[in-house]
C-alpha cells in the first residue's frame, strides 16, 4: 500500500460520508493534498488510520480483539521530494556509501551471517524475475531457524551475495547497478514493504516475510513497473512515432516510467542515477531518449524510467528492472520486519460496507 489514499478510500476507511471528511480538514483534523491528474484528494493513510482507531476504540466487543494501529516507521522518510533512510538525506548518502554500506546502516548490521548452501543451477533455471523469491524460498527450506527473529540485519546482509549469484546475467558490482539498488532500498510503507511487515506481525521468520513482500512487489504496479518502462524507452529508441507510442504505453492514465503518487515534483531517486548516467555516459542513447519523452509528457521521470535507461545502456535483459527492485529492497523489507517485531501484533478487521 502507497502512503496516500483517495477520499473515497479514506471515507470509507473512517465510516463516514465524503462531506464529514471535508469537515475534518476545514477543522484541521486531516490534511489533504491533490495531485495532478487525480480526480479526487489525496488523504495521509496513517493520519486516517489513527484517527479511524481512536474513533472505533471501546466498540469491539471482547478483549479478545487487539485494537488495530497504525504503522510508523523510521526506516525511510519522505520530506516533500526529499527521501531519507534512517535520516539520512539519500543524496548525502549515495555520494559517501555503496550499496553494502547503506544496507548495514538501514538493518543495523553487524557481521554478515551466510545462509545455508541452496543449488543455485537450480535457481538459474527459473525466470530472471522468479530467481530471487525462488532463491529466498529455498534458504528458508534449509535453515533450521528460519523461524527465528534475532540477527536480522546479519543474515539478511549474508543473503545478499547468495540472491547476486542466482542472477548472473546482471553485474551488480556495477557502479551504476550498486546506485540503482541503494535507491530502491525502501521509499515508505509501500504494498511490498507493507507485506513484509504484516507477516512479520504474525512473527514469521525473516525470509518469509521477504517472501510476502515479493509476492506483493511481483505486481505490475509496483515492482513490475519498470518492465513497462522499458518496453516504452525501447519502443522509442527503435524508432517509434513519440505521441503514438506514449498514448499506446498509458494505463490507468499513467504514462509509465513518469509521475509519482508521493513526489510531488522530481522523483529523488530517479534524479540521482540518471546525473550519474549523465555524468558517466554524456552520450547515452537511452537518457536522450528519456529526456525526449519527459519533453513530450510534461511530467518527471520516476525511478521506473531511470532503471530502464541503466538496464538499456548495460543491455540487461526486459526484467532486469524488476530484478533490481527485489534485490534493493530486500533491504527495506528486512528492516520493516524487524521493526514489526518489536510492535504489538497487526490484526486486519473489514468493515461491511453497501
Amino acid at each position: 500500500m502507497e502512503q496516500w489514499i483517495t477520499t473515497s478510500e479514506a471515507a470509507a476507511r473512517l465510516g463516514v460520508k465524503r462531506g464529514t471528511l471535508y469537515s475534518y480538514v476545514s477543522r484541521g483534523v486531516l490534511s489533504s493534498k491533490r495531485m495532478p491528474g487525480q480526480a479526487e484528494s489525496l488523504f495521509d493513510r496513517t493520519s486516517i488510520d489513527s484517527l479511524a482507531a481512536v474513533k472505533n476504540e471501546g466498540r469491539r466487543s471482547g478483549d479478545r480483539l487487539l485494537k488495530f494501529r497504525a504503522v510508523a516507521s523510521r526506516v525511510s522518510t519522505i520530506d516533500g521530494d526529499r527521501l531519507l533512510l534512517r535520516d539520512r538525506d539519500l543524496d548525502e548518502l549515495v555520494a559517501e556509501a555503496d550499496f553494502r554500506e547503506t544496507a548495514r546502516l538501514v538493518l543495523d548490521a553487524g557481521e554478515p551471517v551466510p545462509p545455508p548452501e541452496i543449488d543455485l543451477a537450480v535457481v538459474r533455471q527459473a525466470p530472471l524475475e522468479r530467481r530471487i523469491p525462488l532463491a529466498v524460498a529455498l534458504v528458508a527450506a534449509a535453515d533450521p531457524h528460519r523461524s527465528a527473529l534475532g540477527d536480522v540485519g546479519g543474515r539478511v546482509l549474508g543473503l545478499l551475495p547468495t540472491l547476486a549469484a542466482a542472477v548472473p546475467e546482471i553485474d551488480f558490482a556495477h557502479p551504476w547497478v550498486d546506485l540503482l539498488a541503494t535507491v530502491l532500498i525502501d521509499n515508505g510503507l509501500a504494498a511490498c514493504t507493507t507485506a513484509a511487515r504484516v507477516a512479520a506481525s504474525a512473527r514469521a521468520g525473516v525470509f518469509d516475510a521477504l517472501l510476502a513482500g515479493y509476492a506483493a512487489l511481483a505486481g505490475p504496479l509496483h515492482g513490475g513497473a519498470p518492465a513497462t518502462a522499458r518496453a516504452l524507452l525501447d519502443a522509442i529508441i527503435d524508432g517509434a512515432d513519440m505521441p503514438r507510442a506514449i498514448a499506446a504505453a498509458v494505463s490507468d492514465g499513467t504514462v509509465p516510467g513518469f509521475g509519482h503518487l508521493v513526489y510531488r515534483g522530481v522523483d529523488p531517486r530517479a534524479a540521482i542515477v540518471l546525473d550519474r548516467v549523465r555524468v558517466d555516459l554524456p552520450e547515452s542513447r537511452a537518457l536522450a531518449a528519456a529526456e525526449a519523452m519527459a519533453q513530450n509528457v510534461a511530467i518527471p521521470i520516476n525511478v521506473d524510467l531511470a532503471t530502464a535507461v541503466v538496464a538499456w545502456e548495460l543491455d540487461l535483459p526486459p526484467r532486469a528492472g524488476e530484478v533490481l527492485f527485489q534485490y534493493g529492497r530486500t533491504v527495506g523489507m528486512a528492516a520493516h520486519a524487524v521493526e514489526e517485531y518489536g510492535e504489538t501484533p497487526l490484526r486486519w478487521r473489514g468493515s461491511r460496507t453497501g
